[in-house]
Parts: C-alpha cells; sequence; structure tokens
C-alpha cells in the first residue's frame, strides 16, 4: 500500500493506506480519527476531493481536502470551515452526492460544485492546473 499521514497542526493523528495490486479493501483507514486528510497550504482555496491521489494531484495550485469515500462528516465541516471558499469536486460518478454535499455546505461556507468530465488525478499536470485556475477565476 501507499500510505497518506493524516495530519491536524503538523501532528500525525492517523493514516490511510491505497493498495497497489488488487488486495481488499482497495483504500484503507489505519486509524479511526474521522479527520480529512489534507495536501497544500492554500487557506483560501480548499478543494473536496475523494482520495488522497486527487488531494495531492492539486496541492500545487489550492489544497486538496479527501473524505476519503463520498460521506461528508461533522469533523470535515470543522475543517472546510477554515477556508475562504469551498469547491466540491468529488469523482464524475459522485455527482449527485456532490450535489448534497454542496446543499449541507451552503450553510457553513462559501461552497461552489464543480462537475468533473474526468478524475483530477487522471488529468495531466498542464490540463489539471488549467481546469483549477478556470474555477477560481
Amino acid at each position: 500500500r501507499v500510505v497518506y499521514m493524516i495530519t491536524d497542526n503538523d501532528k500525525v493523528i492517523d493514516a490511510s493506506g491505497r493498495a497497489l495490486t488488487d488486495i481488499k479493501p482497495k483504500w484503507y483507514r489505519y486509524g479511526n480519527s474521522r479527520h480529512p486528510f489534507i495536501c497544500g497550504n492554500s487557506k483560501s482555496h480548499g478543494f473536496l476531493v475523494e482520495d488522497c491521489a486527487s488531494a495531492c494531484s492539486i496541492s500545487s495550485t489550492v489544497s486538496g481536502i479527501a473524505l476519503m469515500g463520498t460521506n461528508l462528516l461533522d469533523e470535515h465541516i470543522d475543517v472546510l470551515r477554515t477556508y475562504d471558499k469551498v469547491y466540491v469536486a468529488l469523482d464524475k460518478d459522485a455527482t449527485k452526492k456532490s450535489i448534497d454535499i454542496v446543499r449541507r455546505l451552503v450553510n457553513y461556507v462559501k461552497v461552489k460544485l464543480v462537475v468533473l468530465k474526468q478524475d483530477l488525478k487522471d488529468m495531466d499536470r498542464k490540463e489539471r492546473d488549467e481546469f483549477i485556475r478556470s474555477q477560481i477565476s
């Protein structure tokens, strides 16, 4: 597995691992912190995505915040409230879940729905950077 460390205020509190083979489960959460995985240092633009790989793929431009699935937890909202604006950009097969999340988040933070035609982690760097910039401008 590739293991991503989950931190809170620069302290490691959990980890999430992605299988590199067909072993199950594909994703494994080592602890039970319920804290999202965050990759990037922007406090103005936070992109809410499904997994750690997607979060890291956009971290040079914005902060990627991974739900590690499609369920929005209260602990996620606490983190998302610290951003000036949150962009909900779940994978293309989770558009209905994205809409539900936007409806919930609108009570806590400025939020925008981003409908993806291709998963962020599957875009090449130039295409991904251009797409992100088009969303935040």
